[in-house]
């Protein structure tokens, strides 16, 4: 997927090392069971507090656990949390019994209330400040006697049980010294990391005191793999390889490699749509798309019915809402109307009105500057998504701006530190709709994580109206706040591309767009 020879060549070692023998799980096999799991992308850091990628929560998942399980196309379940209790101001959690950590050491209302304030800390840099628990106002009260933590915002929220449920929970050895989380996993999950080899792979053991699972899963559940081997794997050729040939149990798989796999007979067969491509513009002071009009051109410009099937190699569709069907509230919304329509005439005509003059080179300029735009994106991102950017450039050269793709192995650091870019491709996926008004809301980098200087007061306040109506309630006024962010141009939907998971003699089960390794099971 990532096109430098260096990258290439680590994609080769790791396919040999994967290939040197065969997965042990095998239908009907007896005793401990040995699994092997092919992941995209390397999580560089396994810190699950400051890394937000899906690369890091693939593998950071087997260690960490939030007080929220998410079932696809379900209401969220305890997985740290027994029972809980929520207003739109005020949500209770009560903790399971039993919990301990990685160390033994029981897991306490204390350690979840630390974690919480470990990632509100301005030095942690925690994407997820704003996004999983409110960034302001919110006060944390933890009763280790009871068991139970309670949170408090001082404004209103919609889904303040299913947010502050998704935020993984740091227990006390990792919080004494964060330092070692880049490292090491220090969480209650079931599985221990054994060995890592940054970049290749990671082995995890199944723990034998794990008992507060989802569904009463313990480490005596019968088909739970007793050790899971990760290996990253990121071409997709390889991947569906290695799930021909046995010798990968877990693998996903995109574009149209998957085509091959299709009278292949697999335990688990599961398409999800991990990869909306969405286009963020970056509205700072003095870049091009600070400019309403230059963001509204840009996005006539789009032919999205033939960009999206490009990005997504003729398998996905086009996006109309930032919440989908994998969501776990408000996932019907169409925001469709609100979408600018593909015109390049009109867009041409936008930038003649707003003073961009197209010269003798076909580029446009206004006051000397040149109508030139850096196009950033994930350097890991499919071959299709590659293509679609080069077209996105042929189509934006059309109306007289200079396009310079620019793919960014990381690409967040890029965007959340105030770096240089004027639109994203962003694979951004959410599951609730409240989780954009931390996504686009707050401070300017670097004070605040608003990095694409959204400054639309009407979403804010259309934000406002949503987070004072609870669950399903809010979600006309949700979509509302949504059709803002289309017709203002704070994000432009192109397609859902989609990824398909696969499993050979096993079987298994999502939360959220995460596979769940206590759902995995060695079939009979």
């Amino acid at each position: 997927m990532r096109r430098s020879i260096v990258a290439a060549a680590a994609v080769g070692v790791t396919a040999l090392a994967l290939s040197g023998c065969a997965a042990t799980a095998q239908p009907g096999g007896e005793g401990p069971q040995t699994i092997k799991l092919a992941v995209q992308s390397d999580p560089g850091t396994l810190n699950p507090i400051t890394n937000a990628t899906n690369a890091s929560e693939s593998v950071s998942t087997f260690g960490y656990e939030s007080l929220l399980f998410y079932p696809t196309g379900a209401e969220p379940k305890g997985l740290l949390a027994d029972s809980w209790e929520a207003t739109t101001t005020t949500v209770q959690f009560t903790l399971k019994d039993g919990i301990l950590c990685v160390d033994g050491e029981p897991l306490t209302a204390t350690d979840v209330k630390s974690t919480f304030e470990y990632a509100a800390a301005d030095e942690t840099g925690s994407p997820y400040k704003g996004v999983y628990f409110p960034a302001e106002g919110l006060t944390i009260e933890a009763d280790d006697a009871a068991n139970t933590v309670t949170f408090t915002s001082a404004n209103a929220q919609s889904f303040l049980a299913e947010t502050i449920g998704a935020l993984p929970i740091v227990c006390a050895s990792g919080l004494a010294d964060p330092s070692v989380l880049d490292t090491e996993l220090h969480g209650t999950g079931a599985y221990s990391l054994e060995d890592s080899s940054p970049g290749q792979s990671y082995t995890f053991a199944l723990r034998d005191d794990y008992a507060w699972g989802v569904d009463d899963t313990t480490s005596k559940t019968e088909g739970l793999p007793a050790t899971v081997e990760v290996s990253i794997i990121e071409s997709d050729s390889t991947a569906a390889n290695l799930l021909q040939t046995g010798e990968a149990n877990i693998a996903e798989v995109g574009g149209s490699e998957r085509d091959r796999l299709g009278s292949t007979d697999f335990a688990t067969e599961l398409e999800v749509p991990l990869r909306p491509g969405l286009i963020f513009f970056n509205q700072a002071e003095g870049r091009v798309g600070h400019d309403l009009a230059v963001r509204e051109a840009l996005a006539q410009a789009v032919d999205r019915e033939a960009v999206g099937p490009v990005a997504s190699a003729g398998r996905g569709e086009q996006i109309t809402t930032l919440v989908s069907e994998f969501g776990a509230a408000c996932t019907t919304m169409d925001s469709s109307s609100a979408i600018p329509s593909y015109d390049v005439e009109a867009a041409a005509a936008a930038l003649d009105e707003a003073g961009w003059v197209e010269g003798a080179d076909g580029i446009r300029a206004k006051d000397g500057k040149p109508l030139s735009i850096l196009m950033l994106y994930p350097a890991s991102e499919s071959q299709g998504v590659t293509a679609a950017i080069e077209l996105l450039q042929t189509e934006f050269a059309k109306i007289g701006v200079d396009a310079k793709p620019t793919p960014s192995a990381a690409y967040t650091d890029v965007i959340f530190s105030g770096g240089d870019w004027d639109i994203v491709w962003a694979p951004i996926f959410t599951s609730l709709p409240s989780d954009w008004a931390g996504i686009l809301g707050g401070d300017f980098p670097p004070n605040g994580g608003n990095w694409t200087y959204n400054a639309n007061q009407e979403y804010f306040d259309l934000v406002g109206e949503a987070q004072a109506l609870a669950g399903a309630d809010s979600c006309d006024a949700w979509q509302a706040a949504q059709d803002s962010l289309f017709s203002n141009l704070e994000v432009l939907p192109v397609y859902s591309s989609t990824s398909t998971f696969y499993g050979v003699g096993v079987e298994f089960g999502m939360s959220k767009s995460i596979l769940a390794p206590t759902t995995i099971r060695v079939t009979e």
